[in-house]
């Protein structure tokens, strides 16, 4: 009977051993699909940062050459304005859109490149 006993005990330490080892192995396997999958996941993001970044300096280039020329046509709009005594209230609303836009260049700028 002791012999008996001693024998379940070391087929049931052995089947003990093997789910311990076979739940260590699905652990394994689930951290290994986590980490591609997340790693696919980050590279998708990188892209789509890459991409939006690169749009954004596209549009900052943009708004950089329309705000030029806004300051250009402002100083002649503005001395023909004070020369006839009228208020153009365009001015007065594209002078701060231009101010707006520089304000938030110098953060933009630093975010896009």
């Amino acid at each position: 009977m002791r012999e008996e006993k001693s024998v379940y005990k070391a087929l049931f330490s052995e089947q003990e051993s093997k789910k311990v080892e076979l739940s260590t192995i699905t652990k394994l396997e689930e951290y290994e699909y986590e980490l591609d999958k997340g790693r696919e996941e980050l590279m998708l993001y990188a892209t789509d940062a890459r991409e939006a970044i690169a749009k954004g300096v596209r549009e900052l280039n943009r708004l950089d050459a329309v705000n030029r020329l806004a300051k250009k046509m402002l100083e002649g709009t503005e001395q023909a304005a004070k020369d006839l005594g009228i208020d153009v209230p365009q001015i007065k609303q594209l002078k701060s859109a231009i101010s707006a836009y520089e304000n938030q260049k110098k953060s933009l700028t630093k975010v896009l490149k």
